[in-house]
This record gives C-alpha cells, sequence and structure tokens, in this order.
C-alpha cells in the first residue's frame, strides 16, 4: 500500500503563495496535485490513486467552488504539525477549509468534502 504523504490542491490563485506551498511540500516529499473543477465530481480515492476507486461518470455542470482548499492523505501528527507551522512561520496566510482524507471521506467527492468544511468552517467562526 502507497503510504507516501499526499496533497490536493484546490483554487490556489496567487502564484507565489502556490509556489511557496508546493515548494515546502516537495522538499517534505509530499506527492502533491492541483485539482481542477473538471475534476470536482471524482471520489477523492480517486485523486489520491487509491486503487479501486474510478472517476465519476457525470460531468460537472457548474458545482464549483472557488475557495482554497487542501486534502491530505497519509500525514502523520508531526508532519501535519510542522505543515502548520511553516504558514505561521513565513506568514503565509493559512488556508481555511484542509481536511485529512478518512475512510470516509475517501468515497467523497471534492465539492461534497468541500460543503461539509464549509458549513463546519462557518459554525465554528459564527460569533
Amino acid at each position: 500500500m502507497n503510504t507516501q504523504p499526499a496533497a490536493l490542491l484546490y483554487n490556489f490563485n496567487d502564484p507565489e503563495r502556490l509556489r511557496q506551498i508546493r515548494r515546502y511540500l516537495n522538499r517534505q516529499k509530499v506527492k502533491t496535485r492541483i485539482i481542477t473543477a473538471p475534476e470536482f465530481l471524482h471520489p477523492l480515492g480517486y485523486l489520491f490513486e487509491i486503487p479501486g476507486f474510478q472517476p465519476s461518470s457525470r460531468f460537472n455542470l457548474g458545482s464549483n467552488f472557488t475557495d482554497e482548499m487542501i486534502v491530505l492523505k497519509d500525514f502523520s501528527s508531526e508532519q501535519m504539525d510542522d505543515f502548520l507551522a511553516f504558514f505561521r512561520e513565513n506568514q503565509i496566510p493559512s488556508v481555511a477549509l484542509k481536511a485529512m482524507l478518512t475512510p470516509v471521506t475517501q468515497h467523497w467527492s471534492s465539492i461534497q468534502l468541500h460543503n461539509e468544511l464549509s458549513m463546519e468552517h462557518t459554525l465554528m467562526h459564527k460569533k
């Protein structure tokens, strides 16, 4: 089983910010993939190339989002702490929507995960 850490990156429109994040992940030997709107309906397991997952046969007819999002796979607690510290130490604004791949979410589409993370983020930041 492939346990190399991996990251899916969504909607990073600032080229310098994206370059810094990708450079950090590459130095940590994290396989990185930029996901675009046509891929938003595929299961996360497929996007991470987990055996047994197939692409979605549905066409994405406008179910998109523009928020930045990161999905991480096979990160240890230490790797996660180091990744979050990288943002702080370099004064890079954090990514509001981030998640670790789980046995449940590997079956979800990027849109499903985005919707869940957005809802959680809104609830956590209500005043």
